[in-house]
C-alpha cells in the first residue's frame, strides 16, 4: 500500500510538469521606460510564472517568455492588457513558444539588434587634380 501511494505521488508530480506550457508575449506600448517591465515582473511573480522579460531594440515592444499552467497564463495575459497608469497598452500578441524550463522569473537587459557599420568619408582623402594643380 505504501509503494502504491508513492507511485501515485510520482505520477501526479509528473503530470503537473507536463501540463506547463510556454508562450511568447509581445506587448506594444505608447512609450518606453514607464516601469511596465517591473509591473509585468511583479504580477507574473505573484502568479508563479517563470521565464523572462525584456525590451526589443529601440521600439516600445516588451517581449515576455512565460511558462506556467495554461489557466494562469490566460489570467496573466488579461492583467497585462490592462497596462499601468503610466503606460498605455496598444496591442498584445501571444504565440506558443518552446519550453525553456526556466527555474525563475527575471528582467533581462534590452536586446539591441546590430546595426550596419557607418561608412565615414574623410575629407583629407579627396583631392583635385586639374590644370595648374587647382
Amino acid at each position: 500500500m505504501d509503494l502504491l501511494s508513492g507511485v501515485h505521488k510520482y505520477i501526479s508530480i509528473s503530470i503537473g510538469i507536463i501540463m506547463r506550457t510556454a508562450i511568447r508575449i509581445v506587448i506594444r506600448l505608447d512609450k518606453r521606460n514607464t516601469g511596465f517591465r517591473f509591473y509585468a515582473f511583479k504580477r507574473g511573480k505573484a502568479l508563479g510564472i517563470l521565464g523572462f522579460i525584456n525590451y526589443y531594440g529601440d521600439s516600445q515592444d516588451v517581449v515576455i517568455h512565460a511558462e506556467g499552467k495554461d489557466s494562469v497564463l490566460k489570467q496573466y495575459l488579461s492583467i497585462l492588457r490592462q497596462g499601468t497608469p503610466f503606460s498605455k497598452v496598444i496591442s498584445v500578441m501571444s504565440v506558443p513558444d518552446r519550453m525553456l524550463n526556466s527555474g525563475y522569473f527575471e528582467i533581462l537587459p534590452s536586446i539591441i539588434p546590430a546595426t550596419m557599420p557607418r561608412i565615414v568619408e574623410h575629407s583629407y582623402l579627396r583631392f583635385k587634380i586639374g590644370l595648374f594643380g587647382f
